[in-house]
């Protein structure tokens, strides 16, 4: 009974149980949250009457086209096992899908690209653990002051009694960064939405309150000239555009996460992927919107004119309205930190597993089956559903995606360039999958995994003054290329025209459609790289001229 009853199990945790809903909730609670506290310095520096607008919608229009390009990447990755498994097999569109963003760019680019795909996951993660212990520290710090009292022209930023209250509360949600899986904190994702809700409504609110006059406003002629900066149409200089620009590309990154949810979706056609990804990102744009404008007509009521890298730092810290707002928001970040740390972890066991078996990763080279669909036959009730090219194939993978979602195994996700389809490894993946097994389960490696990534970015944390650098420094670098330059170009290199032969030869509609997204996505390629060596190079100027100032 019991083996059987695990068997069962193990049925249902193989197929899909996600929801358009369900999936829409997981997207949000990756994407939004304390990056959007951020967005009044973006609003403020590039013009919060007219540029921050546009750039906020065109932001949300790139994002979501590049999730459409890597949901579409990381099907085709996984095709030639597909193919080979459903020739004499019935075809299931109810198991899980099996795409993993390193294993989408490995069979685009090569088995290199698999390490530089993790280095990227594991970076974003990391300092995105980083930014929100800093953000934490800044929601604490009104609590902490008002106990321990700090020197007189402290100002904000990192103090013993701040830093010691963040380590505090890091302490308490280690335990959950152990866990094997996210499946304890899939509820979270709505309290989530609801607290950065309730901040946003606070901010609002002082904004408004602030612009009618009734807040505390600092001299009559000060006033009229900051009430004149916090209106602006276009930013006053092109620095000011290389500074805001990182702040609004991180509010939409959330593509570490996108395909794991993918593979959860049920009946994952192109029509519910874009209204899973629609209905997720106009809500987000729409959220980023009123508390970056808002927020950026609060400088009217500053000393200076001007709005922080993190909102709620301009307002009083005795203001009972914005600390519900804080403490929410601390809550949420408190339960997110296992969301960025677990990711994080797995791929560090996995890298560290590979090299301690010595296996080396063949080459992987792009795979071409323009034929293979012609001895592929699919059911009648698959083809009542309009399922694109290649989504049909998805389903039957055994594949693991990068960053489980469900109660599943580490060990499950051994690399997919340790797999191979002869028929000589297949006689040794049984032995080598138990091996593996027997080490990434145990827990005290997940322990020891978990409190380096956590602890190590939490002790980086009590050095950094503001969240703007970090998400500076993830905005213009690291998540520019995981979530635009490699889906983008993973997408060109397996969409091939030998691919989709039969389809765009008659030169009909599927071909203009296939020339259009190879298109938008050869123009996103082209503009994004050098924009992310110009923000790079901008927010490394930023970093040490920052420096500079502080020492003199």
């Amino acid at each position: 009974m019991p083996r059987r009853s695990s068997t069962r199990a193990d049925k249902e945790e193989n197929h899909r149980q996600g929801t358009i809903s369900s999936a829409r909730f997981n997207l949000l609670s990756s994407m939004v949250g304390g990056g959007s506290l951020s967005l009044p310095l973006a609003f403020h520096q590039t013009g919060n009457m007219f540029m921050a607008p546009v750039i906020l919608v065109i932001s949300s229009v790139v994002a979501q086209q590049s999730i459409y390009f890597l949901t579409k990447a990381g099907t085709y990755s996984t095709e030639h096992r597909d193919l080979s498994n459903n020739h004499n097999n019935q075809l299931d569109n109810n198991k899980k899908g099996t795409a993993s963003y390193e294993n989408m760019a490995s069979q685009a680019f090569g088995a290199k690209a698999r390490a530089l795909s993790r280095a990227l996951v594991y970076s974003c993660c990391f300092f995105g653990t980083v930014g929100y212990a800093v953000l934490l520290r800044d929601l604490l710090e009104p609590v902490i002051d008002s106990v321990i009292i700090p020197p007189e022209g402290t100002g904000g930023g990192p103090t013993l009694p701040r830093n010691l209250a963040m380590l505090t509360v890091i302490l308490v949600v280690s335990p959950l960064c152990t866990m094997k899986n996210l499946t304890a904190l899939k509820n979270v994702g709505a309290a989530s939405m609801a607290s950065v809700v309730i901040v946003g409504l606070c901010v609002a609110y002082r904004s408004i309150e602030c612009q009618l006059g009734f807040a505390e406003q600092h001299g009559s002629s000060e006033n009229k000239e900051n009430r004149e900066s916090s209106m602006q149409a276009f930013p006053s200089s092109m620095k000011l555009l290389l500074d805001a620009v990182p702040l609004f590309i991180s509010s939409y990154i959330c593509h570490f996460n996108v395909l794991p949810i993918h593979n959860e979706l049920r009946c994952p056609t192109s029509d519910r992927v874009r209204q899973w990804v629609r209905t997720s990102m106009w809500p987000a744009t729409l959220f980023y919107y009123v508390i970056g404008l808002t927020g950026s007509l609060y400088a009217k009521c500053t000393p200076t004119g001007e709005v922080q890298g993190n909102i709620l730092l301009d307002f009083d810290e005795n203001d009972p309205l914005l600390l519900l707002g804080r403490m929410c928001l601390a809550m949420t970040i408190t339960l997110a930190f296992p969301m960025l740390v677990i990711p994080a972890r797995d791929i560090l066991i996995r890298t560290v597993a590979s090299t301690r078996f010595g296996r080396r990763e063949p080459s992987l080279t792009p795979i071409d089956v323009s034929d293979a669909f012609s001895d592929v036959e699919v059911t009648n009730g698959l083809t009542e559903v309009e399922f694109e090219h290649m989504e049909v194939a998805q389903a039957a993978c055994l594949e693991e995606p990068l960053l489980a979602m469900e109660s599943r195994s580490i060990a499950s996700t051994a690399p997919d360039a340790m797999r191979d389809d002869s028929d000589e490894f297949d006689e040794n993946r049984s032995t080598y999958r138990s091996t593996e097994r027997d080490d990434t389960d145990s827990r005290l490696l997940r322990i020891a995994a978990s409190g380096f990534v956590f602890w190590s970015a939490a002790f980086i944390a009590c050095c950094v003054s503001s969240i703007d650098v970090i998400w500076d420094l993830l905005g213009s670098s690291f998540s520019i290329m995981m979530a635009f330059i490699i889906p983008c170009g993973a997408y060109l290199k397996l969409a091939g025209r030998k691919r989709f032969f039969n389809q765009v030869s008659d030169g009909g509609a599927s071909f203009r459609k296939w020339m259009v997204s190879r298109t938008v996505a050869w123009i996103m390629v082209i503009i994004f790289i050098p924009l992310m060596i110009v923000s790079t190079a901008n927010a490394v100027y930023n970093c040490f001229s920052g420096r500079l100032v502080t020492d003199i």
